[in-house]
């Protein structure tokens, strides 16, 4: 919805109301009122013809035409600043809601130091607190390379069974496999360095240190659990996919789970897959991420797809298997698939943090821009197209309540980076590396010489919205699945989701990447030019 549409209701609330019954709101006529007092503008100059007309009667319509324009200007104004103000005061309360909370535990450990440990002096526990820091800090600092400033995974799940469970099993504690993410780089001196320091020194803003984004996954306790998803319909995914489940289980001794499809499959080859477990319902599903810590694709880059589709929340680890046409997300061949496990379950491993949109459909009749259909999450591009319609598309597109364009061809690609190699890239898109954190706003067949495609900040809300005076709605789908219709005064939002995708690599995820685009798309594969020839005469 457009920023003006957010905050006023009922601009366009009532198609049959008249000019003389749209009465000002706040000060502010609605942009209805307006549309009609142009309209009967036009009317007027219509009816008698421009050469009988009177010259104060033309200079008055001419007049009036700037007075509503001036008004929708206003309007709109107003309408923006109500947004702005309205997005202030939430991050405002959930700071202070924040804030609260923050105090509220403090006191919380307050309570439980002392009654632990009686009046135990406060400047003591300070000093014990910053020694164990100084002691993790320097055995980190110990370890090869740069494995300091990481992401610590540890997530320690309550078994929810039925209430009929005694109470021993209700406290049952099941821990999962932590890990930790950091920043690597090739040793203190090199130049690659861990965090990306604005210094204001002296009055001058200088980029002091620039991280190398390559991130490295430590294991912290061991994997128990292991998840396969497959490509259906394929004998030699089948054939491996029994090979990998035994090998897993019997020389790893790991849980393995795999879709109930692949289950019905593993038990007609033989009995004794009896001990592979799977789920039964879509609940079951959304509580994958707390008992799986690895993830296992066997397929090409729709599978992968179609594993990050499965969690709305946190995502495991993956290591994609390349079995099938293009693979530009799955680096691990499967003749090798044996060793590649070995090294992914024994770690340290690079991953590529692969990052998802957050879609949410706001219709017409919506109150305010929160109240949204169910959310989608994509990890290539939402599209949105004109459909069977013989008729261009029609999108004004916002981007934190500016205006960015009015899309008028067949439709419009919001990517990701992971994404830029797919639908974005046939449209004339740049292929971009997919730990670049981006938005990609690629026109399809766009009408106009001078529409090219845009890369935006990822921190951004990108507004996609079908107006009032489109020929026909308009189509969205995410991923290629799920398609909604959008019909006009709907909109689209789309911003970056905060759970991504981590992927194993096989190198390193700028070495993937490339070799990714050099195998799959022949990218710049040229004849080398002949060493004989003319050639520049020396100066």
């Amino acid at each position: 919805m457009s920023p003006s549409k957010l905050d006023s209701t009922d601009s366009f609330g009532h198609e049959e109301a008249s000019v003389s019954c749209s009465k000002p709101e706040n000060g502010c006529v609605d942009s209805l009122s307006i549309f009609h007092s142009e309209k009967a503008v036009e009317e007027l100059l219509q009816q008698t013809p421009v050469a009988g007309m009177d010259e104060h009667l033309i200079e008055f319509s001419e007049a009036l035409r700037t007075v509503a324009k001036a008004l929708r200007r206003a309007a709109e104004g107003k309408a923006s600043a109500q947004a702005e103000a309205a997005e202030w005061k939430r991050r405002y309360e959930l700071e202070r809601t924040r804030n609260l909370q923050m105090e509220q535990k403090a006191r919380m450990a307050e309570q439980f130091s002392a009654e632990k440990n009686g009046d135990l002096d406060c400047e003591r526990v300070k000093n014990s607190d910053n020694q164990s820091m100084l002691q993790n800090e320097s055995n980190e600092h110990s370890e090869t390379g740069c494995m300091k400033h990481g992401i610590w995974s540890h997530e320690v799940l309550r078994d929810r069974e039925s209430d009929s469970n005694s109470n021993a099993d209700r406290n049952k504690i099941m821990r999962k496999a932590s890990f930790k993410l950091s920043w690597w780089c090739n040793g203190e001196n090199g130049d690659q360095h861990k965090h990306d320091i604005v210094s204001f020194e002296r009055g001058n803003i200088t980029t002091a240190e620039r991280s190398s984004k390559q991130i490295s996954l430590k294991w912290e306790s061991d994997p128990q659990t292991v998840l396969i998803l497959t490509k259906p319909n394929s004998v030699s995914v089948r054939i491996l996919c029994v090979q990998m489940v035994r090998w897993l289980r019997e020389r790893k001794k790991l849980n393995v789970y795999v879709e109930p499809r692949v289950k019905v499959e593993l038990l007609a080859e033989s009995s004794n897959f009896s001990y592979v477990q799977t789920w039964k319902d879509d609940s079951e599903i959304s509580h994958l991420h707390m008992k799986v810590d690895l993830v296992i694709t066997l397929g090409g880059d729709g599978t992968v797809l179609w594993a990050a589709s499965m969690f709305k929340g946190p995502v495991p680890p993956i290591v994609p298997f390349s079995l099938g046409s293009l693979g530009f997300m799955t680096p691990f061949h499967s003749e090798h698939f044996k060793d590649c496990l070995d090294s992914v379950l024994r770690g340290p491993i690079s991953i590529t943090l692969r990052h998802r949109l957050l879609c949410r459909v706001v219709r017409d009749a919506a109150k305010n821009e929160y109240e949204t259909e169910e959310p989608f999450l994509v990890l290539n591009e939402v599209t949105i197209d004109r459909g069977i319609s013989s008729y261009l598309t029609n999108l004004e597109c916002y981007c934190d309540n500016s205006f960015v364009t009015c899309v008028q061809g067949d439709g419009l690609i919001l990517s990701t980076t992971s994404g830029s190699t797919a639908y974005s890239l046939a449209a004339g898109g740049s292929m971009v590396h997919p730990q670049v954190p981006g938005i990609l706003f690629t026109p399809i067949c766009p009408h106009s010489l001078s529409f090219r495609p845009l890369i935006l900040p990822e921190h951004v809300t990108v507004r996609i919205m079908v107006p009032f005076n489109s020929r026909s709605p308009a189509w969205a789908s995410f991923d290629g699945k799920d398609r909604k219709l959008l019909a006009a005064g709907d909109a689209l939002l789309c911003s970056m989701a905060p759970w991504p995708v981590p992927t194993a690599c096989q190198v390193d995820s700028t070495n993937d990447f490339l070799r990714s685009i050099h195998d799959g798309l022949h990218w710049n594969l040229r004849k080398t030019q002949s060493f004989d020839g003319p050639r520049d005469r020396d100066l």
